[in-house]
């Protein structure tokens, strides 16, 4: 019995909000991987079925009020990140996984620059090298990520 890709798709963001949401040591805290942009940067490049950008704007909203930043700061980063992965879907499904990993640093990049930015507009201000951390560490984790969904999802289409 295969299971639709929507509820595999709901169950893994749950798990990447339950990860986003683990405390971490201090010392590692700054680089947790941006656990949603990954679970949602995968959906949007693997299945075009799911509703990723609806997912990408509630998501946001509901990290928003979660960290306590302006209303719809994640919410635009995330819809701007998951739209600009779908629509190069069609270049980043050619890539083996080394080089979509390459390719989709800049995603996550972006997506942490624009947090920057607006909280710097907020006068929310941080060390900015910091704020680079999490693009660092979600690029060496969309190996794993990727690998795991995928697995998954193989495994559950064959069932």
């Amino acid at each position: 019995m295969t299971r639709s890709p929507h509820a595999r798709f709901w169950a893994s963001l749950t798990i990447a909000f339950l990860l986003q949401l683990v405390a971490l040591p201090e010392a590692i805290a700054a680089a947790r991987p941006l656990w949603i942009p990954l679970v949602l940067g995968y959906w949007a490049l693997e299945e075009p079925r799911v509703p990723t950008l609806l997912a990408a704007f509630l998501s946001g909203l509901m990290l928003d009020v979660l960290y306590n930043t302006v209303l719809g700061q994640h919410a635009a980063g995330l819809l701007l990140l998951v739209y600009s992965v779908i629509r190069l879907r069609s270049v980043f499904v050619l890539f083996p996984l080394w080089q979509s990993t390459v390719a989709l640093a800049p995603a996550w990049a972006g997506y942490c620059l624009l947090m920057m930015l607006i909280d710097n507009l907020a006068l929310h201000r941080a060390d900015p090298l910091l704020r680079w951390l999490p693009a660092v560490s979600s690029t060496l984790f969309w190996p794993l990520v990727h690998t795991v969904l995928d697995g998954h999802s193989r495994r559950s289409r064959s069932d």
